[in-house]
């Protein structure tokens, strides 16, 4: 009987041994496959949002697209790299596409010379910053640079331009139905040297722009409402730009752009028919009632996601003899974050 008994003790402890044994194995074994899941988790790299969309030379930004400070800070909206960037009227134009970069301006400028300024041209040299501040929202410095002035009608001379800058908000976002929508406010000031019709009027312009793609087909459209500060110093405008691209092979594209103005009324600071188009706000006498319609051909080549030149040339539509605008030759070098 004894016998009997120690022998049952006997298999109680072994069985009491190999369960234990089991589940030790098991716990390691968890603790193991934790441990590998914590440390590939730590040695994963954070992901990086590839360009949508292809270039001419290279399809990588010369950066890693890191998180700086905060979500969208610089980087600002990805996914619509494809897009391409209007050149005409540069300073009005403002697209919905939110993303950090410098861009580098040249413009020639042809007056008529059946007006007051007996023709001649304009130079201007300027740099435009924009700076995704989140994925969302952008301050924008839209005007600044150096002009020269040619006009047959004036003395000839060069200064410095009125300096204007805001924010702009994309407020709706459509990847799918390749979408999206902005507005902003802007202010410029009236700093710059009378010697190249800058400076003596201050506006507040609000705008909103869209844009819409189809595939390899692309369109861009911006309204902005011109805004004195002093109806007696500038004159009171309404401006409108569309643009449309198409893809012809990667990196790039031709465009074709279409830029109106309307003076809505007079001012009393100059004692003139024609007014200021986009370069300046002249307030004149006699322009309330009248519009600028203009035609720009052009292209634009996207090198890499961080670097673009675009160009086009514009002539107008309407009677040039009744404004200043007799041809223009607008370029300019994007370089993004």
């Amino acid at each position: 009987m004894s016998g009997l008994v120690v022998a049952s003790l006997v298999v109680s402890v072994g069985t009491c041994l190999a369960a234990a044994a089991t589940e030790t194995t098991l716990n390691s074994t968890i603790d193991g496959l934790a441990s590998a899941s914590v440390a590939q988790n730590e040695a994963a790299p954070p992901a990086v949002t590839a360009p949508k969309g292809e270039f001419l030379f290279s399809n990588e930004r010369f950066h890693g697209d890191p998180e700086v400070l905060w979500p969208g800070f610089l980087k600002g909206l990805r996914g619509f790299e494809h897009f391409y960037e209007p050149v005409g009227n540069p300073i009005y134009f403002e697209s919905p596409f939110n993303y950090t970069g410098a861009r580098f301006l040249y413009l020639n400028h042809q007056f008529p010379e059946d007006n007051v300024l007996n023709g001649g041209d304009l130079n201007v040299y300027a740099l435009q910053v924009r700076i995704a501040l989140t994925e969302r929202l952008a301050l924008i410095a839209t005007k600044d640079g150096y002009s020269e002035l040619n006009a047959e009608g004036l003395p000839q001379d060069e200064g410095w331009n009125d300096l204007a800058g805001g924010l702009k908000y994309t407020f709706y976002v459509d990847p799918e139905a390749d979408f999206l929508a902005a507005f902003g406010m802007r202010y410029q000031g009236g700093n710059g040297d009378a010697e190249v019709l800058q400076g003596g009027c201050q506006e507040f312009s609000p705008f909103v722009s869209l844009a819409k793609g189809w595939d390899k087909f692309h369109t861009v459209a911006n309204l902005t409402y011109r805004i004195p500060l002093d109806t007696n110093k500038g004159n009171s405008i309404f401006q409108w730009s569309a643009h449309a691209d198409y893809e012809l092979f990667k990196g790039f594209a031709p465009m074709i752009e279409l830029h109106g103005l309307h003076y809505l009324d007079d001012g009393n600071r100059t004692p003139l028919d024609i007014g200021g188009l986009d370069y300046t706000n002249l307030g004149s006498n006699d322009v309330g009632g009248s519009t600028v319609v203009a035609l720009g051909l052009g292209a634009r080549a996207k090198f890499t996601p961080n670097f673009s030149l675009g160009a086009t040339y514009e002539f107008p539509l309407t009677n040039s003899d009744a404004d200043i605008h007799d041809g223009r030759i607008t370029v300019d070098f994007i370089v993004a974050w």
